[in-house]
Order: C-alpha cells, then structure tokens, then sequence
C-alpha cells in the first residue's frame, strides 16, 4: 500500500474522556472520566458530569494513576442509550439503568463488562448484550436483553457449559432489520458467528470453531458479513462471509489482531488493531485502518505501544471507538496503553485524497 487514498487528522482532544462510549443521532456524546459518567450535548465545549458509578472496591482505591487504574481495570464499564434515550451502564459485573443520575441495579452478570460497542437495540427497542469473562470453568455464558424502558431485564440465550469462552459482542444487521448476530470465542471449538431472527428463539451457527472465525467487531455489506479476525495465537486476516452461501474468503493478512471498529454514516469502514501478547502479534503498534468495502483495507495512523510491562496487567494497546452511528467530521477514538492515547479520547477528522 503505497498510495494513500485516505487522510486522517486529530482534531480535538480530550484528556479527562476515559472512554468515549456513545453517540446519539443529534451528536450527544456520552462517556466516562474514570469513574464518572459524562455527557457532552450539541454545541457544547465542557462535559457534563451525570452520574458517579457506585463504589466498586477494591479497583476504586486505585483509580488515582494510569498504571494502578490500568491494573486493576478501574476504568472498564460500559454505557449505552437506546432509541429511547433510557441510558444502560455496566461496571463491575453490575447493569445498571441510570434516571436522573440515579442508578437502578438491573441484574449481577458474569464479567466486569462487556467489549465497546458489543451492546444493540433491536426492532422493538430491545437492548442485547452478551457476557464477556475469563470463563477458565467454562460456565454457562448467557446474552441478556432488557426492555426499552430500562427497567426489565431477562435472558435471552445461553450457551452451554463447555461450548464458548464469553461473547465478544451482538449487532444489528442494517441490511436485514430482523437479524441480529453475535461472535463469540476464544479457542479452538469455540469461535463462530451466531445470527438469529427472531429474537434468539431459534438460531443459526456460521463457522468451524478454529481462529478464523474468530471476530470482535462485525461489518454489514448487502452481501457480505465482514471481520479482522481477532487472534493472538494464528495469523490475522480481513475476512467476509457470502449472505447466501456461507463462502468463507480471506484478503489482506494483519499483522496484530483487531478488536474494534465501526461503518460510518457515509459508507466507509474504520477498524484499530491491537497490540496483545502471542505469536500473532509481530508489531509494537496500534493501526488505524480504513475500507470502502470492508474487506480491503489501508492504514492511514498508527500508535505506538507504550513501555509498561508486563502487558497482561498493565494492559494491551487498545483503540476503541463508542456505539452509535459516526460520520468522517465527528468520529471519536479512546485508547488505553499507547502513547498519546492512553484513557484518554480523541475527534479526529476523515478525508479522501483527490
């Protein structure tokens, strides 16, 4: 890749935004500043403190510095507002619905939280979400959803003991308004894209269980289901999947292993690798990589991994990017373990070259 289609520019930068977690259609951005859940409204320079998440020990005693914070995942948690402008947090194996700055406990999950932009509204209004947790037991792993109004909660699905690690995320198909799907993982056996429409009572298995199958963040095309695969142990690809027939290729191989990334409003799709630990990962760098397709892809910026070791606790070098529908002027990134983009967020402008 020589020749760079794509420009890619920082326009604004947050060094309090921990974590950019959603973006409503009139451009509300909500997110979270250590333990704090924030909103900036249109227009707006300063954000708006909301709600502080409630206690959650003992990662709250170490939320004073980056490496002790990074240690003790003080700052994982999640936010999500559905159509109804009802606001779901997750933290500390907690969901909660938040009012008024109050929070309502909805249920005690399996995990801390669940992967950005792993959380989806369905036709009805419906919120999904999948547990995400180490899992060394192989426990039952279950999808939630809860209803519009935030205030019911109930199990969706549940995978069996001993047939998946955790879900990495459920998304909503725009090209078939009924589907949802879901990519679960880690390890051998274990690794497929799950897709159902009619709500989980039935569903179907696309895959064989082996690394390739193994997805964080789903892309939509009308005719394909495309992925970066997300594995630390075999070399990555950029992935699709024919709608009709169920055709696996591959295009590109990936240096590191990709977790997140988003289509924005005009078509284009963005997607971060990250730099893990494993014989997959042959690079000290965090890229930014851009599609018209979602199955070719270019890098247009990178972040270079930050010197705290070991990474297993003081954390991967991560580009994450909120749920909600984007677009090339206001699209956001958060980071955490890279230098420049460590819990700490990003606008960034993106263009095409002429």
């Amino acid at each position: 890749m020589t020749d760079r289609y794509f420009l890619f520019e920082i326009v604004e930068r947050q060094p309090h935004l921990t974590i950019a977690q959603h973006l409503e259609p009139d451009g509300t951005l909500w997110g979270t500043s250590r333990n704090w859940i924030v909103r900036r409204q249109p227009g707006a320079r300063e954000f708006q403190r909301m709600a502080k998440f409630p206690f959650c020990s003992p990662r709250d005693y170490f939320g004073w510095s980056r490496p002790t914070a990074r240690a003790m995942r003080a700052d994982k948690c999640n936010v999500f507002v559905n159509s109804a402008s009802n606001v779901l947090a997750i933290r500390g194996g907690r969901a909660y619905a938040l009012r008024d700055g109050a929070f309502t406990l909805l249920k005690e999950i399996q995990g801390d939280c669940v992967l950005h932009r792993g959380i989806c509204e369905d036709e009805q209004g419906w919120t999904y979400f999948g547990e995400y947790f180490m899992n060394p037991e192989r426990t039952a792993v279950r999808i939630w959803r809860v209803n519009p109004a935030m205030d019911q909660i109930e199990i969706a699905h549940e995978f069996a003991p001993g047939s998946i690690r955790h879900v990495h995320g459920i998304y909503r198909d725009p090209y078939d308004p009924q589907a949802l799907w879901a990519a679960v993982g880690d390890f051998k056996g274990e690794c497929y894209l799950i897709q159902t429409r009619d709500r989980f009572q039935t569903v179907k298995t696309f895959g064989d269980g082996s690394q390739i199958w193994r997805a964080v963040s789903l892309f939509f095309t009308k005719n394909h289901v495309c992925w970066l695969t997300d594995s630390n142990l075999e070399q990555n690809y950029a992935c699709r999947m024919d709608r009709k027939t169920g055709k696996l290729e591959t295009s590109q191989e990936l240096d590191c292993s990709s977790w997140y990334g988003c289509t924005l409003k005009e078509g284009l799709t963005v997607a971060f690798t990250t730099v893990e630990r494993g014989p997959a990962i042959k690079r000290n760098e965090s890229s930014v990589l851009i599609s018209r397709d979602a199955f070719h892809w270019e890098e247009v910026f990178t972040f270079k991994k930050d010197f705290w070791r070991p990474v297993q606790v003081f954390k991967y070098g991560v580009i994450s990017c909120p749920s909600g529908e984007m677009s090339l002027h206001d699209f956001w990134i958060s980071g955490e373990g890279l230098v420049g983009l460590d819990g700490c967020s990003l606008r960034v402008g993106i263009g095409e070259n002429a």
